[in-house]
């Protein structure tokens, strides 16, 4: 009896065994599969970019084409390529020597829209950079949030966690966020992490930073909360950026990085 219930016993754990590690090693095929879409994904956004880029610079002149990649108008003529494209596409967000350069969307009516979508609007794990909802792009929202996935592969946001080590940050003081209208240069004030409990509507008002109120209150709070201190203010209504993604040192962490925009733009 105990032998016949020992074999059965046995074969039921073998058998979970084999199901478990079936289930896993689909799940790693299946990530891998996602990730395999995803990047093709942005493959073929860049193609286009040189596409546009090609275009844009036929007919210029020979002094002009030696260098297509350093006039704004070449860049701007590029995204808004990208813009006939999909509406969708408000912008460009570049960090220099990162893997972040990428197309940033806006779907203020459904915010959300491009979390889990590809620039094509179909599923995609990798989602799209996207900026928050309650901004505009008009000059009228102080703060822009941005916010991507902390993709394993290091891809999307993932990179700007570095920004925790104030050596990156000497390496990496400028990001650049484009509009379909102008080239945009932030230097970046701090970062910082919090777990997603401390961000109710209050925080989220203070991050806007609508008033000069609030503006005041998030500056304050970066100061204090910031991994070190960059030597770097900014004052109301001085335009601010702010990158946003997963942390995952904690629970349910976010992860954010903070800039504000120059004058006279620095070379990327």
């Amino acid at each position: 009896m105990w032998k016949k219930f020992a074999g059965h016993f046995l074969t039921l754990v073998i058998v979970l065994c084999l199901g478990a590690a079936a289930f896993f090693g689909w799940k790693i095929i299946k990530t891998e599969l996602d990730y395999k879409k995803g990047q093709e994904g942005l493959e073929a956004i860049y193609q286009a970019m040189e596409e546009a880029l090609e275009e844009n610079a036929a007919g210029r002149t020979e002094e002009a084409e030696e260098t297509p990649g350093e006039d704004p108008e070449v860049r701007l003529g590029q995204y808004r390529a990208l813009h006939g494209e999909n509406s969708d596409m408000a912008g460009w967000i570049r960090i220099p020597d990162t893997k972040i350069d990428y197309p940033v969307m806006h779907t203020p009516e459904d915010p959300e829209y491009y979390f889990h979508r590809d620039f094509e609007k179909n599923y995609s794990s990798y989602g799209m950079i996207f900026l928050d909802g309650d901004c505009r792009l008009d000059g009228s929202s102080p703060n822009l949030l941005l916010y991507g996935h902390h993709m394993r592969n290091g891809s999307m946001f993932a990179q700007i966690q570095s920004y925790d080590s104030e050596e990156f940050c000497r390496e990496h003081p400028y990001i650049y966020f484009d509009t379909l209208e102008e080239l945009g240069t932030y230097e970046v004030l701090g970062a910082f992490k919090a777990p997603a409990a401390e961000l109710d509507d209050d925080f989220k008002k203070m991050l806007l930073a609508e008033t000069e109120e609030d503006y005041g209150r998030f500056m304050n709070y970066l100061k204090g909360r910031r991994f070190y201190d960059t030597g770097v203010e900014a004052e109301y209504p001085r335009q601010l950026i702010t990158l946003t993604t997963c942390e995952y040192t904690q629970k349910d962490g976010r992860f954010f990085v903070v800039a504000a925009k120059v004058e006279e733009p620095a070379e990327p």
